[in-house]
Parts: structure tokens; sequence; C-alpha cells
């Protein structure tokens, strides 16, 4: 049964959580070119949900491993999953909020499938400088006027299911880097306290497994979304890395000792 340490954990996660991607989405606002619509700096951060997750989680369960309350609820009989669900239910909350109002048409992703516009020609009809990928001219009096666009020049859209992958990835990636930071609280130290000397090299490997499988998973989203962005690959093969490593966390959490 939830009891008000919980409800406390999974709030302090959540808070912590939000108040890691307005950091992030103040950092994407003050680094961008200038000019952008807020719509679209939001639409830029929200790959770093999960990584907002794991931060919730590591705030909210640090001080309580410090305080030693973790090991104080495991020896009263908490399971670890009953001492981290909470925490770990209040990080990923983010990324499921964002993978909803994804999944509703309310954001954009395009910055999931980052690929180059078309280049800026200008050719000379006779009468000005035309540029048809973006529908102006410039004429020799220097005034710029509009011209009829031609399509298929400029930026491709969103690839077909891209909204979906899109979201079904923040939605999976969420819970998953969850999972991993309150198995990197947790379960090394409990190692170290059963396994002595032996112990911290397991938790030193854990720690390195799970940094690898977290970096393997980000290298792969990026290269299948933006392989997706170019038509190569259906997009949504950019999931994938997000439910492996949503499966591998749940593992790693459940077979540590």
């Amino acid at each position: 049964m939830p009891t008000r340490w919980d409800a406390r954990m999974l709030v302090r996660a959540a808070g912590a959580a939000g108040l890691a991607f307005g950091l992030a989405l103040l950092v994407t606002a003050v680094t961008d070119e200038g000019g952008v619509a807020w719509g679209e700096r939001v639409s830029r951060t929200l790959s770093l949900c999960p990584a907002c997750a794991a931060v919730g989680v590591w705030v909210a369960l640090g001080p309580a491993r410090a305080r030693g309350e973790t090991l104080a609820l495991a020896a009263l009989g908490r399971s670890r999953a009953q001492v981290a669900g909470a925490a770990v239910a209040g990080g990923a909350a983010l990324a499921l909020v964002a993978a909803l109002a994804m999944g509703a048409s309310s954001v954009s992703v395009a910055a999931f499938f980052p690929r180059a516009g078309a280049a800026d020609v200008w050719t000379w009809d006779g009468h000005a400088f035309v540029d048809r990928a973006h529908g102006v001219k410039v004429g020799v009096d220097g005034s710029p006027a509009p011209v009829v666009r031609e399509t298929g020049l400029g930026r491709p859209g969103v690839p077909p299911y891209g909204r979906t992958a899109a979201a079904l990835s923040i939605a999976l990636a969420g819970p998953a880097f969850a999972l991993m930071a309150a198995h990197a609280l947790l379960g090394p130290r409990l190692e170290v306290r059963r396994a002595g000397r032996r112990g911290r090299w397991l938790g030193r490997g854990a720690w390195g497994l799970l940094l690898a499988a977290a970096g393997a998973c980000v290298a792969l989203s990026l290269v299948l979304f933006q392989a997706a962005a170019a038509r190569l690959v259906p997009a949504m093969w950019g999931a994938a890395p997000a439910i492996g490593l949503l499966a591998f966390a749940a593992w790693r959490y459940r077979a540590a000792p």
C-alpha cells in the first residue's frame, strides 16, 4: 500500500524532472539562432525528457539513500520495486505527458527528424533574381517580392508514422531512464554491503553497463531518426532502441540482487 513517504518521493521526482526540463528549455532558448517560436524550442527540447526523468529519480532517491531510508525500508521487507516505484513513476510522468502531447498533434515533432533543407538557389529570369524554393524574388532595384513557391524544394515534412514513432520513443525511454537511475542508486550499494570488496567492482561494473546501454540507445535513436528523415528506413524504427532499453532496464532492475 502506498505510504506518505511514497507520495513525497513521487512529488519530488516529478518536480525535479519538470525543473530539469525547464532548465533545458532555457538553455535551448539561449543558445538557438534567435527569433525561434517557443513551440519550436519546446519541440527541440522534448528529446531530453528521458534524461530529465533520470534526474528526477536521482534528486528524489539520492537524499533518501544518503540518509539510509532506502536500506531501512528494505530491512522492513519492502522490495526494491516498492522502494523506488513512486520515484520512478514521478520521474517518468514528464516523459509520458510529453508523449501524449506529441501523439495528440499538439506539439511539433519535426526536431526528431532533422534534415537540411534545400539550398538557396537564385536564378536570373531576365528581370529579377528568383529563389523558388522560398518563394521570393529580388528586382534590379533591390526590392523583394513574393513569387509562386515550388513544392518539393524545401525541407520535407515528418515521414509517415513519424509522430507515433517519436511519441512512442519518448514514452518508453522515460521509464527506462528512470529505472536505470533507480538501479544505479539502489543496486550497487546493496551489492557492496553483501559482497564486500568484490561488491565494489560489481557496483562499478553495473554503473558502466547502464551508461553503455543508455549511450547506445541515444546513438542508435539519432541514427535511425535521421535515416527516417531521409526516407531510408521506416519511421517506426526510431522507437526500436527505446523498446530495447526499457526491456534491458526492467530485466537489469529485477535481476540484480
